[in-house]
């Protein structure tokens, strides 16, 4: 079935709209009137809005079943009288399959073949009764628009909300509604007690966007199945179809461009700008997150791009081969290396450096979710005045496992995100629910193990695109 929203200023306009793209057989399910015009325009005017569909071949429109009660008072006004809103509508009623139908009385009015016959309404009040009791078959409303049904109610609550709408083009003459029996539920041991809103409940909806383009539908999906927070995904989706015209709305490009300024807008980040003399960064972060790497990508781009004074301060030094990397990094590169065994030494150490331009310190791996270790990091960094502490963390990590670590090292006051192994990974959604959540600002990318190549500054564009291309682009 394919579903598309039209919006016009008349009910003619977007009843045109519905014959050019879904063409003569297309269904009206819905039509409400909305405010038209940008949101901060206060003379807009209202728009009339259609959701249409159109069945595919071999497929049927559905029905609706309900209880029986107060089946007979659905006929009781007499609808085929001249009224200005049901001009076109007809009450019929057809025959209950396997039953016989007997010729039209005299008085009554023969439509079409013999099968089908227009009654006035207290006939058919009596005989709806007469089967009630009789075989306990309900009877419900069918619309039909041309000969398509649109939808099916119990006859006991008739809608006509829709007939309302449409009956106001005097063009439709082919909108009726059928009298037809009830679906009914095949059961092999009936279960009274089990009610059929438990029955409806038992098989889970998926999650919709109402009132959306059939594209922003599929962005909408894809959205979520990269995990970002859904409540942020429908509120921007959502936004999207009350504020974009029709025809932006059937441009893909355009429709993902207005999607992504919007996401871009929830995340921060950090600029890179020349860093003043002095500065201290200190990397923390989880074990394998990939700080000591990030360190020589960080000091290479400052002292060869940059041309800044780095110096490195390797206080890795629990880790087996973590000072024998530091070493090899730092003559690769050709900067000063110190080694700081405890947190006093470390803030002598940063104290001493003078005509440094940026010094980096590489701390010790900390578990997120032992105390001591997160103790031991914050007694290594609060023993240097004046430092900006930023978070490193990969993308490869679960969700639960990034919200545990960015709640473990808060009490740092973070001020930049690092995010590692960006290449490894197609699934782009726990990173930016991080960033969105925390608000901690984006300071840079690793997309691979290359010192020269790898690291990029964030971008929140960047970001946003991966998440819709499912791969992180350079």
């Amino acid at each position: 079935m394919i579903s598309r929203t039209f919006r016009a200023e008349t009910m003619i306009e977007a009843l045109a709209q519905v014959q050019k793209d879904l063409g003569a057989d297309a269904l009206v399910v819905t039509a409400r009137q909305i405010p038209g015009g940008e949101p901060w325009q206060v003379w807009r005017k209202p728009l009339v809005e259609l959701v249409a569909v159109k069945l595919e071949p071999g497929e049927d429109a559905p029905r609706v079943t309900k209880d029986k009660e107060n089946l007979s008072q659905s006929i009781k006004p007499d609808l085929s009288k001249k009224d200005p809103i049901l001009k076109h509508t007809k009450i019929t009623k057809e025959p209950l399959q396997g039953h016989v139908t007997t010729p039209a009385p005299d008085g009554e009015k023969n439509i079409g073949t013999g099968s089908t016959v227009e009654k006035s309404s207290a006939a058919i009040e009596e005989e709806l009764e007469t089967q009630k009791i009789g075989n306990g078959t309900s009877m419900e409303d069918s619309i039909e628009i041309s000969g398509k049904k649109v939808r099916s109610q119990p006859a006991g609550e008739p809608r006509l909300d829709l007939l309302h709408q449409l009956s106001m083009d005097e063009s439709l003459e082919g909108v009726r509604i059928v009298q037809v029996p009830a679906a009914k539920t095949r059961h092999d041991k009936p279960t009274p007690q089990k009610t059929e809103a438990a029955l409806e409940l038992s098989i889970p909806a998926p999650q919709q966007l109402e009132n959306a383009w059939p594209e922003l539908q599929r962005i909408f999906h894809h959205l979520l199945e990269q995990g970002v927070d859904s409540g942020l995904v429908k509120r921007v989706c959502q936004i999207s179809a009350d504020t974009l015209g029709a025809q932006t709305a059937m441009d893909p490009r355009k429709l993902e461009e207005h999607v992504r300024r919007q996401l871009e807008a929830c995340i921060k980040v950090l600029p890179e700008a020349p860093r003043k003399e002095g500065q201290v960064i200190c990397l923390v972060g989880p074990s394998g997150a990939g700080k000591t790497g990030f360190t020589a990508k960080l000091a290479v781009r400052y002292r060869r791009e940059l041309q800044k004074k780095v110096t490195w301060v390797c206080a890795d030094t629990v880790r087996t081969g973590g000072i024998a990397e530091a070493r090899a990094f730092t003559e690769a590169i050709n900067i000063p290396l110190q080694i700081a065994y405890s947190p006093q030494e470390c803030a002598a150490i940063v104290d001493s450096l003078t005509g440094t331009d940026l010094v980096i310190v590489d701390t010790p791996a900390a578990n997120p979710r032992n105390e001591e270790s997160i103790v031991e990091t914050g007694s290594l960094i609060t023993s240097i005045p004046g430092r900006s502490t930023w978070l490193v963390i990969p993308a490869t990590a679960k969700e639960s496992d990034l919200v545990n670590t960015a709640a473990a090292f808060s009490a740092f006051k973070p001020g930049g995100l690092v995010v590692t192994k960006m290449d490894e990974t197609n699934s782009f959604g726990a990173i930016y629910n991080l960033a969105m959540r925390t608000q901690i600002p984006l300071a840079y990318y690793c997309s691979g193990p290359r010192i020269l190549d790898d690291l990029h500054p964030a971008a929140a564009s960047r970001l946003v695109q991966s998440l819709f291309t499912e791969r992180f682009g350079r």
